[in-house]
């Protein structure tokens, strides 16, 4: 007997080749006044899109993220500025995750009356309600790791605190995703494994979440993981190999299916404050939590990540949940090696910002981030975070 679930998945998805040229007539459907955001270093390729919307007679305000991850601070004044012109009737997100979270953000912001963090959906206090209808978001990935493209969140950086925290609301999921692999082409090999990491690391935690019963998060999940291991070495030796880049375009779109239904537990509960804490890139972060997270759930939950040996792997015969589920945690080690990923926070940071982060770093996490350590089929604290996250840090 199947238990009782609930589904909610309002975007509109679109996984094609020139799934991009359907972007005029969409926005029209919206309005007429366009807010185009777009990453800085994809100005090039922004404005040919722009100029497309221009000549469908759309009138179209370029809003470039300079910053990797812009701040609260950053939005609010944007906001400030962007009021002063006509309203806008649709956002169009053009990027990586943190393009299309800004364009959420900015859907939000542009709508509401309080400072956006205000709107984040913390561990430690809940967000303020929607008091009005938020602009209509479409999303255009250019990575392949967030799926932000077809989830109700949105990551929000607050400097002052050193925070991370998400905006968690079902109005802001795009009301289109064009999920074009062209788009993906370009990414350059560290960013193509990053990501990629990024849309396992998504697929699994919600595969194994147990906060709810969510079956198609884990039938989402499960698809996604196998895509990863088989195209994301693909996608890394040739960035040119269109198949392997749509490939991993499905695979992120459906981990980010996953997450919309069933969250992320405690890799991502680490990532997070260490994003904020150093500025690791997310995806780079979410790599290095992993595997140690999951050499440390074995001992006490090797059934959560057993059946991900067959289901993921494909592999058979074994003796015990323990081996299975170490199997696992071997090929997904054995996968972020083929792409040439660091393994420890010193290694991408260097000695001098790694000396000393442990505990600040877990203060971090038990602080803002205890919900979704909730999440995990093992509840860490404090006291066994710290060989996690010394691990984390330095290795074996």
């Amino acid at each position: 007997m199947v238990e009782a679930f609930g589904f909610f998945q309002p975007t509109k998805v679109f996984v094609e080749e020139g799934a991009a040229r359907r972007l005029p007539e969409l926005c029209a459907g919206y309005g007429a006044r366009v807010l185009f955001v777009y990453p800085a270093d994809l100005k090039a390729q922004a404005a040919g899109i722009i100029a497309d919307l221009q000549a469908a007679k759309l009138v179209v305000t370029g809003w470039e993220q300079k910053d990797p991850e812009p701040t609260c601070d950053f939005i609010d004044a944007a906001t400030a500025d962007l009021r002063k012109l006509e309203g806008f009737e649709v956002v169009v997100g053009f990027g990586g995750g943190s393009a299309i979270d800004l364009a959420k953000a900015f859907a939000i912001s542009l709508t509401q009356s309080e400072g956006i963090w205000m709107y984040a959906n913390l561990s430690n206090r809940p967000p303020l309600p929607l008091l009005a209808p938020v602009l209509p978001v479409i999303a255009l990935p250019t990575t392949s790791g967030t799926g932000s493209e077809v989830t109700p969140y949105a990551v929000l950086t607050k400097e002052d605190t050193q925070q991370k925290g998400t905006i968690q609301e079902p109005a802001i999921f795009p009301k289109v995703a064009l999920v074009d692999p062209v788009l993906t082409a370009s990414m350059p090999k560290n960013l193509t494994a990053a990501t990629g990491m990024d849309a396992f690391a998504h697929a699994l935690e919600a595969t194994i979440n147990i906060s709810k019963v969510a079956p198609m998060a884990e039938l989402f999940g499960i698809e996604a993981m196998k895509r990863v291991m088989k195209w994301l070495p693909v996608a890394y030796a040739d960035g040119q190999n269109l198949e392997a880049r749509q490939q991993m375009a499905f695979a992120a779109t459906l981990a980010g299916m996953a997450i919309s239904h069933r969250g992320t537990t405690t890799a991502h509960a680490i990532a997070e404050p260490l994003g904020a804490l150093t500025h690791i890139p997310h995806g780079l972060g979410v790599t290095v939590s992993t595997v140690p997270v999951l050499r440390a759930t074995i001992p006490h939950a090797p059934e959560s990540l057993a059946r991900l040996a067959k289901d993921v792997c494909g592999a058979e015969g074994f003796d015990s949940p323990t081996a299975a589920a170490t199997h696992f945690v071997d090929a997904l080690e054995g996968l972020i090696a083929s792409v040439d990923l660091k393994k420890t926070v010193r290694d991408i940071i260097g000695d001098a910002a790694s000396d000393g982060l442990a505990p600040r770093l877990i203060d971090s996490i038990m602080r803002f981030k205890f919900r979704p350590l909730k999440q995990h089929p093992v509840e860490f604290d404090a006291q066994t975070l710290k060989p996690i996250v010394d691990q984390i840090i330095d290795g074996e």
